[in-house]
């Protein structure tokens, strides 16, 4: 710049706690404005128009078959039961056993309906598996839930040779829907809105280029002020 002033690099401007807060302050009505919108937003979204889900699960324990006693001999008792727990899973993870399935509830699913509406996993380690079906019904997720605890005996016994198969815990009638967390994904919905505000608070505040006063044009340029024009009252 001319008369041996320069402007100083972006680099080396440093932004004060003071300033931070003046700028928040300056541009509350973006930020509070975001949280509103996204707050509502999710808030309607989740409530009204997302389909409720319901689960309907049960715990099933299925005991090695004794013939296996080499096998359990080899392998120590928690790697034992985490293989034997896998290969259980695997069974009921079957299109054969998910059309038998959908065949039994009578209730329109196809097997590739129910690959996707049930969820299989074993529980901390143990020989004990716990079954999740979820559908937007509750009495189908019940229904389903219960058809599996009818044949998933059969079929880990008749191909797995297992000495028994037992319900752990027995299957419940959904009484709440298990999603959507209208208040947890609301929560997330303010947060995200607040922080969206204050992003767009400080980008408006880097693109606003003009100079507003003396302590304005110091911070952006190095040299001295040689004058300025004082506010008049009418």
């Amino acid at each position: 710049m001319e008369n041996g002033t320069t402007m100083k690099n972006e680099d080396e401007i440093e932004i004060s706690l003071e300033e931070i807060f003046t700028i928040l302050i300056k541009r509350l009505w973006i930020i509070v404005l975001c949280f509103v919108l996204c707050t509502a937003g999710t808030f309607i979204v989740n409530n009204y128009l997302i389909d409720e889900e319901y689960t309907a699960s049960l715990s099933m324990y299925a005991a090695p078959n004794s013939q296996d006693a080499d096998v359990m001999a080899s392998l120590n008792e928690l790697n034992y039961a985490q293989k034997v727990v896998n290969t259980y899973i695997e069974i009921l993870k079957t299109d054969d056993f998910n059309e038998a399935v959908a065949k039994a509830s009578d209730l329109g699913y196809s097997y590739e309906d129910l690959a996707k509406m049930v969820e299989i996993n074993a529980v901390n380690n143990t020989e004990i598996f716990e079954v999740k079906v979820t559908t937007k019904d509750p009495e189908d997720s019940f229904v389903l839930a219960n058809t599996i605890a009818w044949l998933a005996p059969q079929k880990i016994i008749k191909v797995k040779n297992a000495d028994a198969v037992n319900v752990v815990d027995s299957v419940r009638m959904p009484a709440e829907p298990s999603a959507p967390n209208v208040i947890k994904n609301t929560a997330i919905g303010s947060l995200s809105g607040l922080i969206l505000g204050v992003i767009i608070a400080f980008l408006l505040e880097m693109m606003d280029k003009r100079v507003k006063d003396e302590d304005d044009l110091m911070k952006h340029f190095d040299g001295p002020i040689l004058g300025s024009i004082p506010e008049f009252e009418e």
